[in-house]
């Protein structure tokens, strides 16, 4: 994936940006893109100030919107925790960061073993 400078983007193609990066918006979307990711491939689960984004009193984001936002940065912690990527920011512009998770390489040995971490995961948080 490829960043445009934030001196090329215009407003308009600023407030559509989550389109064009292809930005995970549920837990779900997460989960089937890690599922289908290489190493080294980088998931954008949030355009924004993810703080403030999660903040039920700073947030602009819909009631709804917002939960599904706090599902994927649990969701994403965890997996960097588990040690299955990297969590990386970078600045679009005055105010708005993109936040990636970096999938990490591992070893062919340590494959199924990163499939039972996240589904440790997966099983961990739906009980």
């Amino acid at each position: 994936m490829r960043f445009t400078s934030p001196e090329l983007l215009s407003t308009a193609l600023m407030s559509s940006i989550e389109d064009l990066l292809d930005v995970v918006m549920t837990e779900n979307g997460l989960c089937d893109r890690f599922a289908d990711a290489s190493p080294g491939d980088a998931i954008v689960y949030h355009i924004g100030l993810l703080a403030r984004d999660r903040d039920k009193a700073a947030s602009e984001l819909s009631p709804e919107r917002r939960e599904d936002l706090e599902a994927v940065a649990r969701r994403v912690w965890a997996m960097a925790e588990a040690g299955l990527g990297h969590l990386l920011q970078r600045r679009m512009a005055e105010g708005r960061c993109a936040y990636l998770l970096v999938v990490r390489p591992r070893p062919l040995s340590a494959r199924s073993a990163a499939g039972y971490v996240l589904a440790d995961l997966l099983g961990r948080e739906a009980a």
